[in-house]
């Protein structure tokens, strides 16, 4: 009898322990973040209190490497999985652009004056030409040509190879309140397409740099500068001004066909992966817009009270980042938020441009954090 009750009781209690193991919760595993840092790297100078050095350069991401200038004055390449430093070289300048990779070089402007090619693995230099002027703009790369424009508002073509100059225009700009801000060239056929702090869009020849056209965009009595950079969609150019709409331009004669009626922080974001018939636009006032060829706005989403500084792809999503130092992902159809950093700093911002590649996001903000995320 003593042993059937001990198998009675035996039974019920397995059979109790395999009940309660039905209904026991399961652990919720902790939610993947979209900004899983790889390494973050401190790039502040040596500063005296109250001038405090604001990083406005952006990163640039190729072949397994990250570039990016510093407020101390060097150029450095870094393995992107790990941050490892591979080459640091002194130019004793800032920057205010990325650089930019032709063959084995890594070319880019100073805050000085000076482009200078490098190799993009070695860092040992390979020409450093003088400019007079601080390179405000990233190179652009064209049948051995790279184009920049300075500062005092000209622009140059040099051989990319050797940095021989092949020819300069330089722009009288007259107005005094201007934000003296430059817009990176872009190359269409034969022609050079740039703003200029004037308020106009012009066209040189990429041969001569002789003028071949001319479109006054902004007829403000100040701050009439067309910074943002070109863009062009089926042979038509999109292009807006500080404080004004963006216009859509026929590239080839400089005839405005459209404008829009919202104002544009940087060029449209467009990936044909994603909708070949839509532009992304990031605004002054925090938005991203999706627009048709026309500029019709067919979605607006505000996601900060900053204004939008950088659009690109990141993880099937889109990243975007802002002068009041987030970056948030956000649905590239839906524009739904997905996940959102803020920096951290009070003064962080993010003036340039972010770079991504494959699954690396990198990020520099205006207090010399630079941030690789994967």
């Amino acid at each position: 009898m003593n042993r059937f009750f001990s198998h009675v009781i035996l039974f019920f209690t397995l059979s109790a322990c395999t009940s309660l193991k039905s209904f026991m919760p399961k652990a919720e595993l902790p939610k993947k973040s979209a900004f899983n840092p790889a390494w973050i790297k401190n790039l502040d100078p040596l500063y005296e209190s109250g001038n405090l050095p604001i990083a406005l350069q952006s990163p640039l991401i190729y072949d397994g490497l990250l570039y990016v200038g510093n407020n101390s004055g060097y150029m450095q390449a870094y393995e992107l999985e790990n941050g490892k430093l591979v080459w640091s070289e002194l130019d004793n300048s800032t920057f205010h652009s990325s650089p930019v990779i032709y063959k084995d070089q890594v070319i880019y402007g100073t805050v000085q004056g000076r482009v200078i090619s490098r190799h993009y693995t070695t860092g040992k230099i390979k020409y450093s030409v003088d400019l007079g002027a601080s390179v405000e703009t990233k190179g652009v790369i064209h049948k051995g040509r790279i184009f920049f424009q300075l500062r005092n508002h000209q622009i140059f073509s040099l051989d990319v190879e050797t940095g021989k100059i092949l020819w300069g225009y330089k722009r009288s700009v007259s107005f005094v309140t201007t934000l003296q801000r430059a817009a990176t060239p872009l190359v269409y056929k034969d022609k050079v397409i740039v703003g200029f702090a004037d308020g106009n869009l012009a066209a040189l020849s990429v041969d001569e740099g002789s003028l071949l056209y001319e479109t006054k965009l902004s007829s403000a009595s100040k701050f009439v500068d067309v910074d943002n950079s070109a863009f062009v969609l089926d042979d038509k150019l999109y292009i807006g001004s500080v404080g004004s709409v963006v216009f859509q331009v026929d590239p080839n004669s400089g005839k405005i066909l459209k404008k829009s009626d919202f104002v544009a922080s940087r060029t449209p974001f467009y990936d044909p992966k994603i909708n070949p018939d839509q532009l992304y636009f990031g605004t002054q006032n925090g938005e991203i817009l999706i627009t048709d060829k026309n500029l019709t706005v067919l979605k607006r989403v505000r996601f900060s009270s900053g204004v939008i500084s950088s659009i690109v792809s990141f993880k099937k999503s889109l990243a975007i980042s802002s002068t009041s130092g987030d970056v948030i992902i956000i649905d590239s159809k839906s524009l739904n938020e997905i996940e959102r950093l803020n920096l951290g700093h009070a003064y962080s911002a993010v003036f340039g441009d972010m770079d991504s590649s494959d699954e690396h996001l990198a990020v520099l903000s205006s207090r010399n954090r630079l941030y690789i995320f994967h």
